[in-house]
């Protein structure tokens, strides 16, 4: 077996990250949160010792804080490894490590075949950890003491490629596709591998690989070598805030593609509302229950759609404040580990991922956020145009009434006159002494009488003259006249952006449409993707 083959006290560890308090959840979910980190390590019952912690944590206000007073959580059984839960804002975070089983300093510092004890110490990771996927994302991280002091840099890169494959995180693994970048600290050789999630937003396809080669320093085990010692327990909280910063980036971009596929299921019933307007507008006979219904439909669409853009821009500064986090804690590592390596850059090999997220992540959301603003303000202006419609159509109908209810009016008060004055004249006709001779139609039926006959005549007669005047043209042109129109008509609704307006016969003032292209083209508008590195 050559040393390309093997590697001193291999060590795995596997980083996830899950939201603690998101925006505006309720204090339930927040507590549900809660539970589900912690079912991780101790699955569905809690040790009573630890319940004095997990609470005392919690009202814990600092950034970055352990969340136990032991900070480590032994695996069970004899495996050498542990946990190690801490919180960095709104977001907990696990590191489990594990070396295998414990074993004797001398078992340890005796190589080992990378492609038997990467598989088999992954085996032991997932046997810990209790099935609770990490809703944020994870990384993984292999480390571990060359084997010799004389590999050449090819011969280094074959030992990454072998870890990388015998982890076997990568499906379809492709060590040229997923290797991204490598660098050096302090004569630790490091390797990054990554592979991020499409534009599905599917999170589970989000892949992240750190890869550190330890040297092999004449065969002085790196446990017993200060400095490395020193490096191994300083800089695995640096990566775990690292990682942090990179999964949140990634997780808000998944985020924001899952609100775009959604704004775009909504934007074909906008476009179907839109091109359906005209046909509504042009009927022969206007619905005005139908255009109330559409209208509560906009408006429906509208408070969804306004809120998933509210979304996309909370995403959007996610992203941006992140990677300003990611890039600042790049800097701030080297000192961090030791004062006298300030200003030291080694780590900016890890800056490839700031980069794509400059060049993919961030223009695609701005971009998106510019086309599918354009959606919720045609959507809008369809909603002015509808209500200015509606308006119209009652105005409409509120002068009928009134024109109704005045003729009716007149009518019940001419034949009420008439009915006074023919019935005052009936009844002095009617009262003549018993001397003089009783006129026949005093014996009549009442409604057989001529006053009764007058005011049933006065009262269709009326109505009917009053609306003939009501319809004569120059009353109809404003002049003086009995009940004339309101001289001021209600504001026509703006017309809708972007060719769109309808033709019908409506008063002056009003309003109309012919349907027209009210979008750009899909490729244009929404699907205005960033292509790929």
């Amino acid at each position: 077996m050559s040393e390309c083959d093997r590697l001193i006290y291999i060590n795995i560890d596997r980083f996830l990250y899950d939201l603690a308090e998101g925006l505006g959840q309720s204090d339930e979910n927040i507590q549900k949160n809660c539970q589900n980190f912690w079912q991780k390590i101790y699955g569905e019952t809690f040790p009573n010792e630890k319940l004095a912690d997990i609470k005392a944590s919690q009202a814990l206000t600092a950034d970055y804080r352990d969340l136990l007073k032991s900070q480590y959580e032994p695996f069970a059984s004899n495996y050498d490894g542990y946990y190690y839960p801490v919180k960095i804002g709104d977001t907990y975070a696990l590191l489990m490590e594990c070396a295998g089983k414990i074993v004797s300093e001398t078992e340890k510092s005796t190589p080992k075949d990378i492609k038997e004890q990467i598989p088999w110490i992954k085996r032991i990771l997932d046997s810990q950890l209790h099935p609770f996927p990490a809703t944020l994302g994870e990384s993984w991280l292999i480390w571990g003491q060359l084997a010799s002091d004389t590999l050449d840099p090819d011969s280094l890169e074959t030992i990454a490629k072998t870890c990388y494959e015998s982890l076997g995180i990568f499906p379809a693994s492709k060590w040229d596709r997923d290797f991204k970048n490598a660098g050096e600290f302090q004569g630790v050789k490091f390797y990054e591998l990554w592979r991020v999630p499409g534009d599905s937003g599917n999170l589970n396809q989000n892949y992240h690989l750190l890869i550190c080669l330890f040297p092999h320093n004449s065969g002085t085990f790196m446990v017993n070598n200060p400095q490395s010692q020193q490096m191994i327990t300083s800089i695995l909280p640096l990566f775990i805030e690292l990682f942090h910063f990179r999964n949140k980036i990634i997780w808000a971009y998944t985020q924001s593609r899952q609100l775009k596929i959604q704004m775009k299921q909504a934007s074909q019933e906008i476009q179907a509302i839109i091109n359906g307007l005209p046909q509504q507008v042009k009927s022969t006979r206007l619905d005005l229950k139908e255009m109330q219904i559409t209208l509560q439909k906009c408006l429906t669409i509208f408070s969804g759609y306004a809120s998933r853009i509210s979304e996309l821009e909370e995403q959007q500064q996610t992203i941006a404040t992140n990677l300003h986090n990611y890039k600042k804690q790049l800097t701030i590592m080297p000192e961090a580990l030791n004062p006298k390596w300030k200003g030291d850059r080694s780590f900016q090999f890890l800056n490839r991922f700031s980069k794509y997220t400059q060049e993919k992540y961030i223009p695609q959301i701005q971009a998106d956020l510019g086309s599918l603003s354009a959606e919720l303000r045609l959507l809008e202006n369809a909603i002015k145009t509808i209500e200015g419609i509606i308006q119209l159509e009652q105005t409409k109908s509120d002068r009928a009434l009134s024109e109704t209810v005045a003729i009716a009016t007149v009518g019940l008060g001419v034949s009420a006159i008439t009915a006074t004055v023919a019935s005052t004249q009936h009844s002095l006709q009617c009262s003549q002494p018993p001397e003089m001779e009783r006129l026949p139609e005093c014996d009549r039926f009442f409604m057989l009488t001529p006053p009764f006959i007058w005011s049933i005549a006065a009262a269709i007669l009326s109505p009917f003259v009053i609306w003939l005047l009501l319809r004569y043209r120059p009353f109809r042109r404003g002049k003086k006249g009995i009940l004339p129109h309101p001289e001021g008509t209600p504001p026509s609704p703006p017309l809708l952006r972007g060719g769109v307006g309808f033709s019908r016969d409506l008063p002056t003032g009003g309003v109309g449409f012919e349907g027209g292209n009210v979008r750009n083209s899909e490729k244009d508008a929404i699907n205005n993707d960033i292509q790929n590195e």
